[in-house]
């Protein structure tokens, strides 16, 4: 390399430099930027989930709930007796033994002679119950989960091609879709179907996937214009109509990856996905990777890369930019890739949630609300 390349090579350094110290100072001004850690009383070491912005988890007595802007647990409702699953909402809370389900604030309903439960999923006003009957067939109850005190049935759905693979609910301002994915294998290939229901028009098919072969889909998003489903080969998108979705508009290939985060833009045009690569149990990927899909007549996908220094521990979206959670570090970075904040953690993350405007960061002995201040 010439003096004169090194010299360019030396200015566009600084013109970046100079871009990200700007960026930095129009988001936080002069002042100084740190991570404000508060110790929680949530218990590390937990298996969490998340569903319709509320973390909960199981102890061997309760069943806890946490809402994001506080530090505490703020429900717990206790087990009287063991059970096979259970499911929370903000709204919602139901647990399932055997044939028996109970959805908190309403009567204990049974299911019929020799049926079988074995999944439920808890909307804000719908809980849905995957059993099966004494003939060996899978049907999905959608039942009213916010009437008082009885519980009253809005659908029964009969799955008549495949298994059950994932279900949930959607929502659409003040609508409640469940989506169902199955998958049917015989000797030569895969095939999945999605099938979504209208809760609010007792249980009504809006929507039926065309086959979609060699792959499962896992799981079903929706945007303000799109569906996508999920699969383990392809990222599919279906356009938002009037009458329900429209034929599939774009397929994007994500084989290898997971997605882990998405956000749609402000101005709905297009919609950011997290992706990362799939990993052995245990290990971490140093890369992720910023998957931008046009949400507008022109179909397109962009694709953007990071490699980070240290093990990824979460990655997620906020209106400004991808937030990163390494085993060293917390780091924010634009849209385009331009880095800009960098704060070192003092403790190793064992895990990290996002949790609205801030992050649950868990080490070996405690879970710490984490904070830019």
């Amino acid at each position: 390399m010439t003096i004169s390349r090194l010299a360019v090579f030396a200015v566009a350094l600084g013109i970046v430099a100079v871009g990200a110290a700007a960026l930095v100072y129009m988001l936080y001004g002069n002042r100084e930027v740190s991570l404000h850690l508060e110790r929680t009383e949530i218990e590390p070491g937990k298996t969490y989930r998340y569903n319709d912005g509320i973390l909960f988890y199981e102890t061997p007595k309760y069943y806890v709930s946490i809402d994001p802007a506080q530090s505490v647990r703020v429900d717990e409702s206790e087990i009287l007796a063991a059970v096979d699953g259970y499911d929370m909402s903000s709204t919602t809370k139901i647990v399932f033994v055997g044939s028996a389900a109970q959805i908190q604030g309403q009567d204990e309903f049974m299911l019929g002679g020799g049926e079988r439960i074995l999944s439920v999923r808890a909307g804000r006003r719908y809980a849905a119950l995957l059993y099966r009957n004494q003939y060996d067939d899978t049907r999905i109850l959608i039942v009213d989960a916010v009437s008082r005190p009885q519980t009253s049935v809005v659908a029964t759905l009969a799955i008549t091609s495949g298994e059950v693979v994932a279900f949930g609910f959607l929502e659409e301002n003040d609508r409640e879709l469940l989506w169902v994915s199955t998958l049917d294998v015989d000797q030569f290939s895969e095939e999945s179907l999605v099938r979504i229901y209208d809760c609010d028009n007792k249980g009504a098919l809006m929507f039926y996937s065309a086959s979609l072969y060699n792959q499962t889909i896992e799981n079903a998003i929706l945007t303000g214009h799109c569906l996508y489903l999920v699969g383990t080969q392809d990222l599919i998108r279906y356009d938002r109509t009037e009458e329900g979705f429209s034929a599939e508009r774009a397929r994007i290939n994500i084989y290898g990856s997971r997605i882990v985060a998405c956000r749609q833009t402000e101005a709905g045009d297009s919609a950011y996905f997290i992706t990362m690569p799939l990993t052995g149990t245990g290990e971490r990927t140093h890369i992720y990777r910023l998957l931008t899909v046009s949400q507008s007549d022109e179909v397109w996908a962009t694709v953007l890369q990071k490699f980070m220094p240290a093990p990824i521990v979460t990655a997620y979206l906020q209106s400004d930019g991808v937030c990163v959670v390494t085993t060293e570090t917390f780091e924010r970075f634009s849209f385009a890739g331009k880095q800009v904040l960098e704060l070192e953690l003092e403790e190793t993350p064992t895990d990290a949630i996002p949790y609205g405007d801030a992050f649950l960061l868990f080490t070996q002995t405690a879970c710490y609300r984490a904070t830019v201040q």
